[in-house]
Order: C-alpha cells, then sequence, then structure tokens
C-alpha cells in the first residue's frame, strides 16, 4: 500500500552535510511545501560560525511556505537549530497566499530578499495558479555572500526563460544594502506560474561571448576612475573575451548608478553568448577602507571580477558557478532528462560547486533523483497544481514518495 502524507515518515536530513549553510535549509523547504513531504532537519547551518541555526532571513522562508503550504511546523524561532516542516495534504485554493494574487513578505534588516526569492520561487512557478503572482520583498539587494538584485535581473532571469519558465518581471522600488550604513530596499517580483509540466532543458552549446555589460554602483565621484579601469582591462583582455575577431568597443556596455555611500562597491560583468545564455561574476566590496589604500579598491575590484569572468568564459561552461546551483531544483522537477554543461578545466569536467552539490543532494532525498558527473539529471515531472499526484500510486512522485517511506 502507498504510503500518504498521513503516514509518511518525515525525512531527516543532516543541516552540516556539504555546504552545511542556509542552501540545503531553502531548497529542503520549497520542496517540501511544494510535494506535501515532511521534512525534519536537524543542525541547522551546521557549519556556519556563531552557531549556526535560523537567522531572520531563513526564518521568513519558513513562516512564509508554512503558511502558504498550511504546514504545522516545529521550531520555527530565531537562532533555533531543528525544526520539523509537516505541510498539509490540501491547501484550499480559495484560501491560498497565492490566490489573492498579491505577496508581501516583510524584513526589518537586509537579509537578502533574492534568497527569499529562491526558496519561494519553485513553490510558487509550479504551484498551479492562473493569474501572475506579485511577491513584494522588503530586505537587501545588494548583500555580501548573497546573489545582487542586478544578478538576477541580468543572468538568473534570462536563463529561466531559456530553460521554459514564463518571464519574471522586476520592478526595485528601493535598494537594501548590507555595506555602508545598512539599509532595508524594496523588489516586486511578478511571477507567472507554469500552466503545464516543465520540458526538460539542454544547456549544452554555449557558443561565442558576442557581448559583455559592465555594472557599476559606487561613489559619484569614482566613476570615471571605474570607466578608464574597465575600459584599460579589455584592451588588455580583449582577445580573451572575444577571441581575435571584431572590436570591442561595440561589444562593451558599462553603466554606472551612484551608490550614495563612501563604503558601497559594487561591480557585476555579464557576457551574453551567440546562444542567448548569460554567464556573471560580481563583489560587493567587503574589505578594509584603509586610509592612503582607497585609489587600489577600484583596480581590485576591476581585476577579480575580470579574472572570475575570464575563468568562466575559459572553461566552456554553459553556465556560471552561482547559477548552476539555482538550476538544479528546476531540472529535478522538470519531464524528462535535462542537461547543464558546466565546463572543463584541464581536460576534466570542472566540478559543481558545494552550494550545487548540497542541492543536488537535497533533491536526491527528497525526490530520489540522480545527478549524473555531466550535470544531466531525469526530472520527476512534476503537474503544476495537481493534488492527484500526491495520491496516486501510479504516478512517479507518488513512487518516489512511498520509496521513501518505505526506506526510511
Amino acid at each position: 500500500m502507498a504510503s500518504t502524507p498521513e503516514t509518511q515518515t518525515p525525512i531527516r536530513l543532516d543541516g552540516t552535510t556539504l555546504e552545511g549553510g542556509g542552501q540545503l535549509l531553502r531548497v529542503a523547504l520549497g520542496l517540501s511545501s511544494l510535494t506535501k513531504s515532511p521534512i525534519h532537519i536537524i543542525k541547522i547551518r551546521g557549519k556556519r560560525s556563531g552557531g549556526g541555526g535560523l537567522k531572520a532571513q531563513h526564518l521568513t522562508c519558513v513562516q512564509w511556505l508554512g503558511q502558504a503550504s498550511n504546514a504545522n511546523i516545529d521550531g520555527a524561532e530565531f537562532k533555533s537549530k531543528e525544526i520539523a516542516f509537516i505541510p498539509s495534504k490540501i491547501v484550499e485554493r480559495s484560501n491560498s497566499l497565492l490566490s489573492v494574487g498579491d505577496v508581501r513578505i516583510k524584513q526589518s534588516t537586509p537579509g537578502s530578499v533574492n534568497l527569499v526569492l529562491q526558496a519561494i520561487l519553485p513553490y510558487i512557478i509550479f504551484s498551479g495558479v492562473e493569474a501572475p503572482i506579485r511577491v513584494c520583498i522588503d530586505g537587501g539587494t545588494n548583500v555580501s555572500n548573497s546573489p545582487s538584485i542586478d544578478y538576477v535581473v541580468q543572468v538568473l532571469i534570462p536563463m529561466l526563460k531559456l530553460i521554459g519558465t514564463p518571464h519574471i518581471g522586476i520592478q526595485i522600488h528601493s535598494r537594501g544594502w548590507s555595506q555602508g550604513s545598512a539599509t532595508v530596499g524594496s523588489v516586486t517580483y511578478t511571477i507567472s506560474p507554469l500552466k503545464e509540466r516543465l520540458s526538460a532543458f539542454q544547456l549544452l552549446d554555449r557558443g561565442e561571448i558576442v557581448s559583455v555589460t559592465a555594472t557599476i554602483i559606487a561613489p559619484k565621484d569614482t566613476e570615471r576612475q571605474f570607466r578608464e579601469e574597465l575600459d584599460f582591462m579589455f584592451e588588455k583582455r580583449q582577445s580573451r573575451f572575444f577571441g581575435d575577431t571584431g572590436d570591442r568597443h561595440d561589444r562593451v556596455d558599462t553603466t554606472f548608478e551612484n551608490s550614495h555611500h563612501n563604503k558601497r562597491y559594487y561591480l557585476l560583468l555579464v557576457a551574453t553568448t551567440s546562444t542567448g545564455m548569460k554567464l556573471g561574476r560580481d563583489w560587493l566590496y567587503d574589505r578594509g577602507f584603509r586610509a592612503g589604500k582607497l585609489e587600489q579598491i577600484i583596480p581590485t575590484i576591476v581585476k577579480k571580477i575580470s579574472d572570475d569572468l575570464l575563468a568562466e568564459i575559459e572553461h566552456g561552461g554553459c553556465v556560471d558557478e552561482y547559477l548552476r546551483d539555482q538550476l538544479v531544483v528546476f531540472q529535478a522537477l522538470a519531464k524528462g532528462r535535462s542537461q547543464v554543461y558546466g565546463g572543463k578545466s584541464d581536460g576534466e569536467s570542472v566540478k559543481p560547486s558545494l552550494h550545487a552539490k548540497t542541492a543536488q543532494w537535497v533533491a536526491k532525498e527528497m525526490l530520489c533523483v540522480e545527478f549524473d558527473d555531466e550535470g544531466g539529471c531525469e526530472g520527476i515531472g512534476f503537474l503544476p497544481g495537481d493534488m492527484s499526484q500526491y495520491y496516486s500510486a501510479d504516478h512517479g512522485l507518488a513512487k518516489h514518495l512511498d520509496s521513501m517511506s518505505i526506506s526510511s
């Protein structure tokens, strides 16, 4: 007899596995809410300094997804290191948080709005709701060690559209920063859920680099130096970016925005390929500001980010390191075998990052999907909004859930 959400044993996840941070929690919560699979996470963020546990941003994700999936939650407290999250088998569509079309998620600190988005996006995209959902999130748009809103707009959203998800609109109402004086910003994402299963996608042919955009956000009086440093860098490294053909001047576009603080320096470089793919690397400067050394900040930023992007370009992969882990959930939920080519270095395939490996591990534990060394995965073919897939023993997802219950 197939297990049901009432009898299914919670999937136990150790929060110190692999990367041991918030990635594990976000992916697990999103998949749990979507598939109605109960989870029990211990040692949350166990490899993080300061003792780990739920930070305010993680608690925001737990609370919102818990409300959306009508989950029974134990341990949803600040700094909690253990949580049980048991979604209800039925969420009345008329009472759903998504039914009104407008969602507001407030944070009083500049916790990354984009990490909150990362946790809730699969739930919304695969919810089966017919009308677009507007999600307004307060928090940090430019936060150290988190995807920036600029990266999301220029890399993540175009690449999600390329693999078959509907376009996501973004309106930045105000920026929120973790550097300089901490400030809380606000962003609205307009998300159109899928109407049918996400088809398997193949990111195997990157093509040539056709253009690069540079986004600078820094103190106004640094604009000239930033532009000059970038011009010099592109002139020196033109062949490494674009090969031996063409003039870089019609391939590079640079924008500058005043950061309104003398300790906020941010640079994003995005390469666009002939097949429409995007590779990005960025840095919100988070080192010291020592007197007499300020003139070295801009050359340091330009060198680091150009080095990072060139490394991505030269290994030939179709995605950058940070996008690769964000596509894992979509590979796992798509119908059929999806492949994401990560490139080669010194004749060997570029290994996924710890973040990507962590996401793959969670997907394997929860959905019984496997990722091979070449970036391939046979997804479960999740049908948006179809509650019957949780109960039909003949359906692929039900079989996954049943096998997990037995193995427990």
